[in-house]
């Protein structure tokens, strides 16, 4: 991926973090386990994201 598409990627991804938040708080409901697991799950994907960055195409 060039530095561009990794932009529009982070762009997209840290909205999408919090878009699960915001339902659950639009909904009335405890914010609290949403935002729990998207804290313990997007950094994971994101890390993963920027390492499939660094490996050379097949």
């Amino acid at each position: 991926m060039t530095d561009l598409d990794v932009w529009a990627f982070l762009a997209v991804a840290i909205p999408c973090l919090f878009l699960p938040v915001m339902i659950v708080w639009w909904k009335g409901r405890p914010i609290v386990p949403v935002a729990l697991l998207s804290v313990v799950f997007w950094p994971g994907a994101l890390i993963l994201a920027l390492r499939l960055r660094r490996r050379p195409d097949l």
